[in-house]
Formats: structure tokens, C-alpha cells, sequence
């Protein structure tokens, strides 16, 4: 497969993942994000209402007072977490997100409803830049394009989520990786490079997987 491979459809996409190993992570990246993009937007509001739900039952989220989480970029269809970061905030939960700064992710306050900007790589930013308190991080909900039963992710290729990790780490902290997905971006095995950070857990629409 390369970049003028078209998919056709929904069953195509099924098919062509069977075996992820097999894949490149290019070609695997550019599968996952068709196959989540063909579903309609009722679709996945319905089931993003459904994420917010089951987020709120995780242990790790209704005891952590300090949550990290991206804000959806529109035009790949990822989850929108904006129903659930409302819901935190109602039941006084610190919410932060990330910005891009250098090619590297950090943490900014966040307060739902706040006026935001497009940045560099298409996501949500807010334009006041208040820097988080990382080091009380307790939580961080992961976006991702396809996750598998071993906890591993597939990102969008740029790799900041795992330096975020791993720096994080390396102060001292190391929050509750949390990714955040549709049922259907799951995979049974992928490709899996040395400085991949993996995940505690998934939640996605029909409920939620503990990988520790």
C-alpha cells in the first residue's frame, strides 16, 4: 500500500487490517484514520456521549484531581472529549491540555469554553498559554489513531505524546495514561518501535480495558 491507495470501503478497511504487523505504521495510520472518518457525524457524537459516560467510572479519573487532555481535532474525526471535560470540571476536577512548543508537548490550564486557536498541526490551542503544573498530573487522556490488546497505541508519527511520557517520567510523575477511542480503531497486534510508551488503558464507547 502507498500514498495513491484509495479505500473504497468500510469492509476494505476490515479486511486490510487482519494482520497489523504486516502493515507500515504509514499505511497503518492512513487506514485507521479512513476507517474512523466513514463513520457519520451522528454516529460519533452518540458514541462520544458514551466515552464521557464511562470515563466517569474509571477509578483513576474520579479520584484524580488534576486531569491532562487533548482537545479534538475536527478534521480527523477524533473523539471529542469536550463532554467529558465539562463533566470534570462540574465535580471541581484542574483540567490542563497540551500545547505545541518546539516540536514537544506541554501543559497549559484549561477552562471549558475558553476562546482557543488552530496551531501548527491543526489542533485546538487556547490563546492564553498559563503553563500547567505537571508534576500533579493524575491523569492523561491519549488521543490515538488505533490501539491493540497489548496496551500500544498508534499515534499520528510525530511522537510527541511519548516524549511528554517519558519526560514526565523522568521527573518523577508518572500519571495514568489513558487512551481515549472507538471500539473499532482496535487491532490485534501492531508494529512496535523501542520508544513507544504504552497505555494503563482504553476506554472507548462500550466500555473500558485495563491493560495494568
Amino acid at each position: 500500500m502507498n500514498e495513491t491507495t484509495k479505500v473504497e470501503n468500510y469492509d476494505d478497511l476490515c479486511i486490510m487490517v487482519d494482520d497489523a504487523t504486516s502493515y507500515s505504521k504509514a499505511d497503518l495510520r492512513a487506514i485507521m484514520l479512513s476507517r474512523r472518518q466513514f463513520l457519520s457525524e451522528h454516529v460519533r457524537a452518540e458514541m462520544d456521549c458514551c466515552i464521557a459516560d464511562y470515563l466517569l467510572t474509571v477509578q483513576e479519573v474520579i479520584t484524580a484531581q488534576h486531569l491532562h487532555s487533548y482537545l479534538p481535532i475536527a478534521s480527523l474525526a477524533e473523539v471529542n472529549t469536550v463532554p467529558a471535560l465539562e463533566r470534570f470540571v462540574a465535580i471541581g476536577k484542574q483540567l490542563s491540555v497540551p500545547v505545541v512548543q518546539h516540536g514537544d508537548l506541554l501543559s497549559v490550564v484549561y477552562h471549558p469554553g475558553e476562546e482557543l486557536h488552530t496551531a501548527k498541526f491543526g489542533q485546538p490551542e487556547p490563546k492564553r498559554h498559563l503553563p500547567a503544573d505537571e508534576s500533579t498530573l493524575d491523569v492523561v487522556l491519549v488521543p490515538l489513531l488505533a490501539f491493540d490488546r497489548q496496551g500500544y497505541r498508534l499515534g499520528y508519527g510525530k511522537g510527541m505524546y511519548d516524549r511528554f511520557l517519558q519526560r514526565l517520567a523522568s521527573q518523577g510523575n508518572r500519571p495514568f495514561r489513558l487512551g481515549v477511542s472507538y471500539l473499532q480503531q482496535q487491532l490485534g497486534e501492531l508494529p512496535v518501535d523501542a520508544w513507544d510508551e504504552p497505555l494503563d488503558a482504553i476506554v472507548h464507547e462500550k466500555g473500558f480495558i485495563r491493560y495494568t
